[in-house]
């Protein structure tokens, strides 16, 4: 290990020609930052938690080292010599990023704690991302979560989230975003319904039966690779509503296949055009830069990003 010098300085070992080799003296630039953006000595040492006579010591070490002053001192005031300020300004960076650099590394390690505001949609936050963060609390219990789910669109910034789960296209382009899952759609409706109306063959015969949509803009279906706008009869506001509809008998329903495949598989719902290529949704997390800087919050994005994309198999049974 290299010895300590007077002051706190380390000074490695003779070299084998004998010579000294240069002190590793990060330790002094940093103390003489602070003295230079304290204005005085005895300032630095009560920033730092140090006597001013050792404050002293450290800077005339430092000085003999370079060769050169670096301060004037008087009773009154202290200042810079013209070698000081050169060479003040070449090492504030250095000493700028080394004090981020240990900052980065204490952030890493650090147990993650904290609040964390979430926003996902109903159907999916409860399907798929309830269960993680359930299982993601559990391992960290310094973390609290308040989850908000609903399918309306929030402002990160004004309402105050740190995370937001988001289904379809992203236009929020000041926002950091991470992709989390591909939804498969499908397009249901029950046995009931089809008993009335004619079971559609083609995207064009869409048209001539009863739509439940999420939302009214929502009524453009791309089918097959056509575009289908099918008449709406009721707009619910919410994926597992727009489900329950389409169960109940009220008409044809576009939903993830997740929402959906209980009752697929027990015959309440029928897919319709299986044959055909439906839009896949994409599940994103988005967060700002700021709120990245949260080791809680990075903590939560690695755990939702790991193993394997966040599916909805963790659907519940619909009544």
């Amino acid at each position: 290990m290299p010895a300590a010098a007077p002051g706190g300085l380390l000074e490695r070992p003779h070299s084998r020609s004998g010579a000294l080799r240069e002190p590793d003296d990060l330790s002094g630039l940093s103390m003489f930052v602070r003295i230079v953006e304290e204005g005085s000595l005895s300032a630095a040492g009560r920033a730092l938690g140090l006597p001013k006579a050792t404050i002293s010591r450290n800077l005339a070490l430092l000085e003999k080292r370079l060769g050169a002053p670096l301060l004037i001192r008087s009773t009154r005031a202290l200042s810079l010599t013209d070698t000081g300020r050169r060479f003040f300004d070449r090492v504030l960076p250095i000493v700028r990023d080394a004090q981020l650099a240990t900052a980065e590394v204490k952030s890493d390690h650090a147990a993650p704690s904290g609040l964390l505001r979430i926003t996902a949609p109903v159907a999916y936050g409860q399907a798929a991302i309830a269960p993680r963060l359930l299982s993601f609390m559990q391992r960290y219990p310094s973390i609290r979560i308040d989850l908000h789910l609903h399918d309306g669109r929030v402002n990160l910034v004004s309402d105050g989230y740190d995370l937001a789960i988001r289904m379809g296209t992203i236009k929020d382009s000041e926002l950091i975003s991470h992709k989390l899952a591909a939804v498969t759609m499908v397009i249901v409706a029950s046995p009931s319904w089809l008993e009335q109306h004619d079971t559609p063959r083609r995207p064009a015969d869409l048209v001539r039966h009863a739509a439940i949509v999420t939302r009214p803009e929502l009524s453009q279906w791309k089918v097959g690779g056509e575009t289908v706008r099918v008449p709406w009869r009721m707009s619910t506001g919410n994926m597992i509503v727009t489900r329950d509809a389409a169960r109940a008998g009220l008409g044809i329903a576009f939903v993830p296949e997740f929402l959906a495949l209980h009752d697929l598989e027990r015959g309440s719902l029928v897919r319709l055009l299986p044959d055909l290529e439906l839009p896949v949704m994409q599940a994103t997390a988005l967060y700002t830069r700021a709120a990245g800087q949260s080791v809680a919050l990075r903590t939560l994005l690695d755990d939702l990003l790991a193993s394997r994309p966040i599916e909805a198999d963790a659907a519940p049974c619909p009544p």
